[in-house]
């Protein structure tokens, strides 16, 4: 998985690689690279930087979670729970407001 900042990168570097060679994007590429641009909400280096002190928290949350709260920001406990609504661990208020309190961080 990548983050929604990733793929925009990654897009934006592919159309202007297509401009220099006056070759269109496809029209699933430019629809992608329009909705990373509108959903991303963080640069790829505050992703990336985001995406590492997750990992390094005790949580032990999954790469596809991690992802998942990078390109969400959550902003309440609530949000942070559909994240997690499909796992059978649960994590408690107080490991929740520890992740909050590290997106608050990077907003």
């Amino acid at each position: 998985s990548i983050s929604l900042a990733d793929a925009r990168d990654i897009l934006e570097s592919k159309e202007k690689e297509y401009a220099e060679k006056e070759i269109d994007m496809s029209y699933e590429q430019r629809r992608a690279l329009d909705h990373a641009r509108k959903s991303s909400k963080l640069s790829a280096k505050d992703t990336k930087e985001l995406i590492e002190k997750l990992n390094c928290m005790e949580l032990k949350l999954k790469s596809d979670q991690v992802i998942k709260i990078c390109d969400l920001l959550p902003e309440t406990v609530d949000d942070v729970r559909a994240i997690f609504a499909k796992e059978r661990f649960k994590y408690s208020e107080d490991e929740i407001k520890q992740i909050l309190d590290l997106i608050a961080q990077h907003r």
